[in-house]
């Protein structure tokens, strides 16, 4: 495939993005002689930002990631763990003038880039693999998400059938995807979720960006209700 070489001169020690390639190409391709915006939550060494970046070849992103792999990945040595960001560096610097690295936890970073105004046409969500923490993800990148725009989760069916489900998305993704009905297409459906979001929804009204910085105020968001400060 096309995309082979683009990896060919890069260091990976791990490949949890190749099986994606294609579906993604078929639901980004309408980006693909665009100057669009990307952002990604949860880059690892770079392999799905490097896809986007040379499909997309007018794109920029913006990479969100602590660098700092958790419990979950000590079977990879501690050698690979605490390489991770110096990996990254290395496979982006061919493209350092189109993307934006943020190493940061994912609710501070959003929420700086939501007072920055920022706006994106394609995100990827692939971050913590925890049910609260996917549907903070969700909710505040929806808002971040352009009308027309493409929204990828990935891990959909991670941790099935015997992870409890406070450690695993899938149920946060239902529960976003339920409570925004009326915002989204979907356009593919396997291990990953990929949604078209529909221009004109509840999500597009007005300018005023506020997320909900605390469990509680997650649930009044999700709700329509008055948060509290």
């Amino acid at each position: 495939m096309e995309w082979d070489v683009w990896f060919q001169d890069k260091t990976f020690t791990t490949d949890w993005s190749s099986s994606n390639y294609a579906h993604w190409a078929r639901n980004c391709e309408k980006f693909r002689q665009r100057a669009v915006s990307v952002l990604e939550i949860g880059s690892w060494e770079g392999r799905s930002a490097i896809f986007f970046l040379e499909f997309l070849p007018k794109c920029r992103i913006s990479c969100i990631d602590t660098f700092a792999a958790g419990p979950g990945y000590a079977y990879l040595g501690d050698a690979v763990v605490n390489s991770i960001e110096a990996r990254f560096d290395s496979n982006l610097s061919p493209y350092r003038d189109r993307v934006r690295k943020l190493t940061s936890r994912s609710l501070p970073a959003l929420d700086q880039l939501a007072q920055e105004n920022a706006t994106f046409d394609l995100i990827y969500i692939d971050g913590s693999h925890a049910r609260d923490d996917v549907l903070m993800d969700s909710v505040q990148a929806w808002r971040l998400l352009a009308p027309n725009g493409i929204c990828i989760w990935d891990d959909y069916t991670w941790g099935l059938p015997d992870m409890p489900s406070a450690e695993r998305p899938q149920h946060a993704i239902d529960a976003f995807l339920d409570s925004h009905a009326d915002e989204f297409q979907i356009l593919h459906t396997s291990a990953q979720i990929v949604v078209e979001k529909r221009p004109g929804g509840r999500a597009n009204r007005g300018n005023r960006l506020t997320f909900p910085r605390t469990a509680a105020n997650l649930m009044r968001f999700l709700t329509r209700r008055p948060m509290r400060h």
